[in-house]
């Protein structure tokens, strides 16, 4: 069945999208499916809402909900510890899709949520809907619902996606948050720069012309830099090239993993950047092996779906040489060795846990001492990073005061003089 008969006019019912209110009066929107108004009027009055609008959803509005409204990482990890936690609580699957797609924000998950439950009604499993969304849900993920519906374990495959899905949010927050204040400072000192250089030394430099002293080379080199910074085409030449870079960085996703690679491999050769990139690097592949070994899924297997997980072009390069290893029989160990990727820690904690039958434990231990490390390279690049940026705005500082003191000075000295 495909995904537009969710929204057509069946017996079993349409989709309407509505607003209303609980009884604190917070404010809720999304999606319900209903055989007409009336009845979902009277749905979502038994969820206790009041003040309720509803119209039913229009194909323009499906068109935009499905085309332009996104599903970030952080939604796919708040649905799949939602549906886990549900599980976990004995709530009915047939009901579950209908309580996330009433309590979501995200227009685009109340969707699926309302397609999955759709799915289930007409016989398919949850990994059917899914698959239409594989820009959303990655391959591992569908693979690893499958093998829970087939084995009967959803729960504890949704457990561990959860638990995935969470570290790997939580690894990506830590970054994001790390970055930014050195970012802020970075931005606000280039802008005070700015604003000294092409505001405030011309005008200084105006009241200069007024003595007839000779001017120096760095007042005249930095009037100069004014003049360029200034102007409007240079500022129009730097928003362009911003947004260029922007859009680079936008369709970085469709680059081709060859052309990916170098790129990261140009990232990894800067100098403790680089090292700190390549740790993340680890961990994911860490965690990914983790998930799969949890999962009761072969690694030949898991690492086929992981393939098309991963946006990174040294990754899939990686989990395509483990493939072709284990085929050739070769253990995790062996096969993760001859990729030459792996550092020797890494791959003695591997080798032991295959060793003693203890590869969870093993494979956890190396993620927690790889989150450590990271952290650990974080903080010490902002210690040196911080010192480092007061010097260079202190002595961007120190060459306008001196562009302006020198022509003072020898005004001062002409002065003394006369």
């Amino acid at each position: 069945m495909s995904v537009s008969k969710a929204l057509k006019k069946e017996k079993r019912g349409k989709v309407f999208n509505y607003i209303a209110y609980d009884q604190q009066g917070s404010k809720y929107a999304g999606f319900i499916e209903a055989l007409n108004e009336n009845e979902a009027l009277r749905l979502l009055k038994s969820f206790g809402y009041t003040n309720i609008k509803v119209g039913e959803l229009k194909p323009f509005q499906y068109f935009f909900i499905k085309n332009f409204i996104k599903l970030s990482k952080n939604d796919v990890m708040l649905f799949t510890r939602m549906v886990s936690e549900m599980l976990k609580a004995g709530f009915p699957v047939s009901r579950l899709f209908d309580v996330i797609a009433l309590t979501t924000t995200n227009k685009k998950l109340a969707l699926i949520c309302l397609v999955i439950k759709e799915n289930l009604r007409s016989g398919y499993a949850i990994s059917n809907a899914l698959e239409r969304y594989t820009n959303v849900f990655s391959p591992i993920y569908i693979a690893l619902i499958k093998i829970g519906e087939k084995t009967g374990q959803l729960f504890d495959i949704m457990d561990e996606l959860a638990k995935y899905s969470e570290e790997e949010y939580k690894i990506r927050s830590k970054l994001i948050s790390s970055l930014i204040y050195p970012l802020l400072i970075i931005i606000v000192s280039i802008l005070i720069t700015w604003g000294l250089i092409v505001f405030i030394f011309p005008k200084l430099f105006e009241i200069l012309q007024g003595f007839e002293v000779e001017i120096p080379l760095l007042t005249k080199i930095l009037l100069s830099i004014s003049n360029v910074l200034g102007n409007p085409i240079v500022l129009a030449i730097g928003f362009v090239s911003g947004f260029f870079i922007y859009i680079v960085l936008r369709i970085f996703e469709e680059l081709s993993p060859v052309v990916k690679e170098k790129i990261e491999l140009l990232l990894f050769s800067l100098p403790y950047i680089g090292s700190i990139m390549y740790k993340i690097y680890e961990l994911r592949l860490a965690r990914a092996f983790l998930l799969v070994y949890r999962s009761g899924m072969s690694f030949l297997e898991g690492l086929r779906n992981l393939e098309e997980s991963f946006n990174s072009g040294i990754l899939k390069k990686v989990i395509v040489k483990m493939q072709k290893y284990l085929k050739e029989g070769e253990y995790l160990t062996v096969a993760a060795y001859k990729t030459k990727f792996f550092d020797p820690f890494f791959l003695d904690m591997l080798k032991t846990g295959e060793e003693t039958g203890e590869l969870d434990k093993l494979l956890d231990k190396i993620c927690y001492n790889l989150e450590f490390e990271i952290k650990q390279k974080i903080d010490t690049l902002l210690s040196l990073f911080e010192p480092m940026l007061i010097v260079f705005v202190g002595l961007i500082v120190a060459i306008i005061l001196l562009a302006v003191f020198l022509p003072i000075s020898s005004i001062i000295q002409g002065v003394t003089k006369f």
